[in-house]
């Protein structure tokens, strides 16, 4: 069974019109324990839509900002009006410069102007990514296999025959093998990470409500590549991976991430998302096409958003902003 073959129903609108991890209360409950403001919303427009949002209150040396990632969740074209509204009416209580937003949904581009929208100088969260379906009733374990090229199905295979087990933990001290592997990765590849109080309290806020938890690879009773990934019940994202040198036959990463699917599957998930990959048509030389690539290679199907917006409130201060931002980049 080739990968377009693989068992699917659509994807997209049902993803479109799910809630994003990044908008749950479990991740308010997140940023908050990190020391961020968070406020939620929700409501019911003139024609019956609904919309919530979830922003966080972010304040730089050249802007401050209401951020609302990966939403608002609106049902109608009105809802999302309110939503904004909303969003400007507790800018201006917060004091900051504008509200950045990322909805999903099926509006385009000039549709979002025309509700005051702006684009932004550049994405914060990607606007484009792969998702998987395993569905417990309409997918099976061979199916998830399948679905991934020749190399990823035999990689992992020939994982199990060599002694790699697949352990899920959430178990907030096992962070420290996540972290350990991603100290050796930011040393070797000059990356820099969140610091490491963020994945710690990530892990005491969402490992006992297994909102989060990581999985590992782990042979001879060492881990050699972790997996942090989110959950909101229906969907499970990829969210943070890394793993051991030394072990590239075993090639770490493309078992632990099958057994994502498989892991997604069995705990009764509705699908995988992969979490940020490049546009599609981007070439080899784009910065994400390694990770992309990978991603792929497991087959899926592919979603994009309308990326990143900024609704101004305060035109001077925003007007300033992208100003200063320009200079910058010069």
């Amino acid at each position: 069974m080739t990968t377009t073959e693989c068992p699917s129903f659509d994807l997209v609108r049902f993803y479109q019109e799910h809630r994003h991890f990044l908008q749950t209360k479990a991740w308010g409950e997140f940023q908050q324990a990190y020391g961020n403001q968070v406020v939620a919303r929700s409501g019911t427009a003139a024609d019956g839509g609904t919309w919530e949002y979830l922003a966080i209150v972010e304040r730089g040396r050249f802007s401050s900002r209401l951020y609302c990632p990966y939403g608002p969740l609106y049902s109608s074209k009105a809802a999302l009006q309110e939503a904004l509204s909303s969003l400007k009416k507790e800018s201006e209580s917060f004091l900051v410069d504008f509200a950045r937003v990322e909805p999903r949904g099926t509006l385009d581009a000039e549709e979002l102007k025309v509700l005051g929208l702006r684009p932004a100088a550049r994405n914060v969260q990607p606007p484009n990514s792969v998702i998987n379906d395993v569905r417990a009733d309409a997918v099976s374990e061979e199916d998830i296999l399948l679905c991934g090229s020749t190399t990823r199905r035999q990689l992992y295979r020939y994982s199990l025959r060599d002694g790699v087990e697949y352990k899920t933990s959430y178990d907030p001290e096992d962070m420290v093998h996540f972290l350990d592997m991603m100290h050796t990765v930011a040393e070797r590849t000059g990356i820099k990470p969140h610091e490491d109080a963020y994945f710690e309290v990530m892990a005491a806020t969402l490992f006992p409500q297994k909102a989060a938890g990581l999985l590992l690879s782990v042979l001879d009773d060492k881990p050699i590549a972790s997996l942090i990934f989110y959950s909101d019940g229906t969907t499970a994202g990829y969210a943070h991976a890394g793993s051991v040198e030394g072990h590239r036959k075993l090639s770490p990463p493309s078992g632990l991430f099958m057994h994502l699917q498989l892991f997604a599957r069995a705990s009764g998930h509705t699908l995988v998302d992969t979490y940020g990959v490049a546009p599609a048509g981007a070439g080899k030389d784009h910065a994400w096409a390694g990770f992309t690539q990978f991603k792929e290679s497991f087959g899926g199907v592919r979603i994009a958003y309308p990326g990143t917006w900024e609704l101004p409130v305060s035109k001077i201060r925003y007007t300033l902003y992208n100003l200063v931002g320009k200079v910058i980049e010069k």
